[in-house]
């Protein structure tokens, strides 16, 4: 099977379908007013913390940039690099304080969450600038600072296509893709042009419709498809051959879908191990936002990371 329709217990899809009905029935702010990308920005404020997680500075190409990390408990068996989401304009490393934790936990990895620089007040390419240093910082110190060679690439919405990108920084730029041992995109945006279904959304798609995603692009980077499709940009159009084993994750009804299955498709074709989960009645940034779906995906995720450590 192409990808993996993953079965939920009958009691968690119902409490899934109430939190989405109710989550449906709220519009997103419009992130090109000043008031709606405030208030779409204060929206990580709101994220549990983990109490183990420690700030650190590393240096980047506009200055020093801000990692979080959450140590395991013993002898860290990899470094997770972990990007966080929010449309390239919004997130903070500490909205995915609960899910790093867990993942330290369960699959005995160190996690580095970067604190990229945000559009519209810095546009791309300032962001994904801050994740390469932060994915070079991994690289480099994961001996010293870690006790370990071995990195994981992680990353879930716009974050997602900062960690495609980073890969192929890791393969092109730096020769280290060996030390790569598997890649997560979670309902990742591969091509920032938009997917048919990203064109195809309607006001009454969950979460995000065409118009927000349209909003979110014009943002962040420069108007013209031409440019939007360079493999710089769009990780969709490069070449994908030699990279790890990724795991991508989606949600039945997230306007990204068709991201997932493109990508997840190419990265087969050119050579390399691929699987693609899919959410029934599962809604983009489930997650975080869904929570008797997001265990699910969660668990999947780490158990994926333990696995290929292991292997």
């Amino acid at each position: 099977m192409f990808y993996n329709k993953v079965p939920i217990p009958d009691v968690d899809r119902e409490a899934a379908r109430a939190i989405t009905a109710e989550k449906t029935s709220r519009s997103l702010p419009d992130p090109a007013t000043p008031d709606g990308l405030a208030m779409l920005r204060s929206a990580a404020d709101h994220a549990p913390r983990a109490d183990g997680a420690v700030d650190k500075l590393i240096p980047g190409a506009a200055g020093d940039v801000r990692v979080r990390i959450i140590r395991p408990d013993g002898t860290a068996r990899a470094v997770l690099l972990d990007v966080h989401g929010g449309g390239w304009f919004g997130g903070k490393p500490e909205e995915n304080d609960y899910a790093n934790e867990l993942t330290a936990r369960d699959a005995g990895v160190a996690t580095v969450s970067v604190d990229y620089r945000l559009a519209p007040e810095h546009p791309y390419p300032a962001g994904i600038e801050d994740v390469l240093a932060a994915v070079e910082w991994s690289l480099d110190n994961a001996v010293s600072e870690f006790g370990t060679e071995k990195l994981l690439i992680a990353g879930n919405s716009s974050g997602a296509h900062l960690a495609a990108l980073s890969v192929l920084h890791v393969r092109d730029m730096l020769g280290a893709i060996d030390r790569l041992a598997g890649v997560s995109l979670v309902y990742g945006i591969f091509d920032p042009t938009l997917t048919l279904a990203e064109r195809l959304a309607t006001p009454a798609t969950p979460i995000v419709n065409t118009s927000f995603l349209r909003s979110t692009r014009e943002l962040v980077f420069p108007d013209t498809s031409a440019v939007l499709r360079n493999p710089t940009i769009s990780p969709l159009y490069a070449d994908l051959t030699g990279l790890p084993p990724a795991l991508f994750t989606i949600g039945e009804l997230d306007p990204l879908l068709d991201d997932a299955l493109f990508m997840a498709e190419r990265w087969r074709a050119a050579g390399n191990a691929a699987e693609i989960d899919v959410y029934p009645g599962a809604i983009h940034g489930f997650m975080s936002s869904v929570p008797p779906l997001g265990k699910h995906a969660q668990a999947r995720i780490n158990s994926w990371i333990n696995g290929h450590l292991a292997a």
